[in-house]
């Protein structure tokens, strides 16, 4: 049971049901003992007891969450610990805003995840190249430079459309598929060149060259949501896990080849052209299928 001071004590033996239901969810936020509506009612012992049902709904039980194995009862809802100051739980309750949003639960059954390897110094330079795929603009741009026998080919264009409408259509889904990127930073260790003995190393050393260094890298990760989401009720039964995976269709990888397309010439270009002059670029797909790929500069 959680401590209280002498001055909240005497705030508890107030005539204050407001105060009396507080100190009553303070007590009991931190118990497994389950508790009754009837009893949170005697216990605000409101001068008019009509007056606790027209409040419990809208200022207590947002507070509460149903005991799982007790019918009818409550347990004290972690949401109380934003409000475990009296101040803050009188405010609540003279207020008529809400302190918990309901949410329905989507999934997806596919995603592509793609993956930037790339030195920390790119980093400024990168976000400011990414940035402008953020903008109408700049995708409308990029898109007129795609030949068009290419563009069509990923996207079909209807015998109605005029150009317009076929790009600004192309761009609705782009805007649909994309939403942002993250960046992370990881700190590697590399060797330069092929594998070498400690005597080798001695003498890479002894020329004033290192062997072994030290690299911060930033991971660029796009991440896209490929097909329709599957709407599920919030319940976390072991059954629900236990669904078979289906296999992919025609659609879905239909999907997932035109995301892989608009991202190598939107995304991958700009990268490639930010970062030239580095001897390697990793990027990493994962999800629908795995595959690492890397651009080498050609000394051809």
């Amino acid at each position: 049971m959680t401590k209280i001071s002498s001055k909240e004590r005497n705030l508890e033996n107030s005539e204050d049901p407001i105060r009396r239901v507080y100190f009553f969810l303070k007590n009991h936020s931190r118990s497994p003992k389950a508790f009754s509506k009837e009893e949170l009612k005697r216990v605000a012992n409101y001068p008019n007891p009509k007056n606790f049902n027209t409040y419990f709904p809208k200022k207590f039980k947002p507070f509460l969450e149903e005991a799982p194995n007790e019918p009818d009862k409550f347990l004290v809802s972690r949401i109380f610990k934003k409000y475990a100051n009296w101040e803050k739980f009188r405010a609540f309750y003279s207020q008529s805003s809400k302190i918990k949003v309901n949410y329905t639960e989507e999934y997806y059954k596919n995603l592509m995840i793609f993956e930037f390897f790339l030195p920390l110094a790119n980093e400024a330079d990168l976000r400011s190249s990414l940035d402008e795929l953020f903008y109408r603009d700049s995708v409308i741009l990029a898109l007129k430079k795609i030949p068009n026998i290419e563009l069509n080919e990923a996207f079909s264009k209807e015998i109605e459309e005029t150009e317009v409408q076929y790009i600004e259509r192309i761009c609705d889904w782009i805007s649909e598929r994309f939403g942002g990127y993250s960046i992370g930073n990881v700190r590697g260790r590399f060797k330069v060149g092929d594998l070498q003995t400690f005597t080798d190393i001695a003498i890479i050393r002894s020329r004033g060259l290192n062997y072994l260094i030290d690299e911060t890298t930033a991971i660029v990760r796009f991440i896209f949501s490929v097909g329709i989401p599957v709407k599920s009720e919030v319940v976390y039964g072991i059954n629900q896990f236990n669904e078979n995976e289906s296999t992919i269709g025609e659609e879905i990888k239909g999907e997932a080849n035109q995301i892989r397309y608009i991202f190598k010439n939107l995304f991958v270009k700009s990268i490639l052209d930010l970062v030239n002059g580095e001897d390697e670029i990793w990027m990493l797909e994962s999800g629908i299928r795995n595959r690492l790929y890397i651009w080498k500069i050609d000394t051809a």
